[in-house]
């Protein structure tokens, strides 16, 4: 009895385990089905694309990776529809990576606008391939060695990434989109493919007139008759710019021969304030201690600090004042008196004021010294 439930219990158990996995085998499919659908769902909703890459794009310039400066981006990786920020994004960009020259990122369109449906949709059939990113140039260089096969446009070495798109149909392997300083879209396909990248976006408003067939006016401005072609426009800027490049140079040459005339005239100004005021001083003035204060006031105005030290009278001596007849009755009666004489007569302290040379003679004649004045 023991063995026939023992082999029974056995039967069971086997039945038993057989059916947990079966159980446990269709729990699996359908987690390996499972997780190929989000799989797949997931490689839909995320799509890497090549947003940039170093090679010449159609307006015959590139722009170099290890120029670029992503920063701004990563902090507003916007998805834009052929660059129309006019309208709000479709989705952003996550992953934003370089990989050698490239510059690649993924998008994920945002499900609840019907743009962005319809975008990715196209995307995910294969109707739409390219990205496109915006960026400003900075710097460009016309350095030989870093043209390539094609190129007939400055490199582009210093770059900012403004935003990338979806677009239908890009410059190159990666679509290309140009702004200008004012956060405008700069159409390329406007100028001729002669001009720079830089020189482009400088153009913005020339690019208004252009789009809004504003000829008649611009060609009034050039003086050029109403019948010129794009090209003869184009051609006539470039004349101005070239022009104007030369003006400044000369006006440069100008301003130094003016400076070095400055400077050369400065100097001698210097040096003739020195002479003035040491002639100054040796004729009487001025003393010696007001000779700094003179030499800054040169410095200030020549013109009028040499004005103020000609009025100042050159001091006389008294032999000087005498001979020319400048008080001669007092200086004749004080010169024939004593100092005894004088100093009853209550005369010193006005020949001390006035003649200060005749009084200190007086005094050495009566005292044998000369007086502490």
């Amino acid at each position: 009895m023991v063995l026939q439930a023992l082999q029974m219990y056995c039967i069971i158990f086997t039945i038993h385990c057989i059916s947990v996995f079966y159980d446990l085998r269709r729990h699996i499919s359908y987690l390996n089905f499972a997780s190929q659908n989000y799989r797949k769902a997931m490689s839909k909703s995320k799509r890497t694309f090549i947003l940039h890459d170093e090679s010449v794009n159609t307006y015959g310039f590139r722009m170099l990776t290890s120029g670029a400066n992503l920063e701004e981006f990563r902090k507003n990786p916007v998805l834009l529809l052929n660059h129309d920020d006019w309208k709000m994004p479709i989705g952003r960009w996550e992953n934003i990576r370089i990989e050698g020259t490239q510059i690649l990122a993924d998008a994920v369109f945002d499900e609840a606008d019907p743009r962005a449906v319809e975008a990715q949709k196209k995307v995910d059939t294969d109707f739409i391939r390219m990205a496109s990113i915006g960026a400003w140039a900075q710097e460009t260089s016309d350095a030989y060695d870093l043209m390539l096969p094609g190129q007939t446009s400055p490199t582009v070495t210093k770059w900012t990434a403004r935003e990338a798109s979806i677009v239908t149909i890009g410059a190159n392997h990666n679509a290309l989109a140009l702004y200008d300083s004012k956060g405008n879209l700069v159409n390329m396909g406007n100028f001729s493919k002669h001009s720079t990248p830089t020189a482009t976006m400088e153009y913005t408003e020339l690019q208004d007139i252009f789009n809004n067939n504003k000829m008649g006016k611009l060609t009034q401005i050039l003086n050029l008759s109403d019948a010129a072609s794009e090209a003869d426009i184009v051609g006539k800027v470039n004349e101005l710019i070239s022009n104007n490049d030369r003006l400044e140079k000369e006006n440069r040459t100008l301003a130094d021969a003016i400076d070095a005339q400055k400077a050369e005239q400065k100097k001698k100004e210097q040096e003739q304030a020195v002479a003035l005021v040491d002639a100054a001083v040796k004729d009487g003035r001025i003393d010696a201690k007001g000779k700094e204060s003179f030499l800054a006031m040169f410095d200030r105005d020549f013109t009028g600090a040499k004005a103020a030290l000609e009025a100042i009278p050159v001091r006389q001596s008294v032999t000087a004042q005498i001979q020319n007849g400048s008080q001669r009755v007092d200086m004749g009666d004080w010169k024939s008196k004593t100092w005894d004489e004088l100093d009853r007569a209550g005369k010193l302290t006005q020949l001390k004021d006035n003649h200060p040379d005749l009084y200190a003679e007086k005094f050495e004649q009566r005292f044998g010294t000369k007086p502490n004045m």
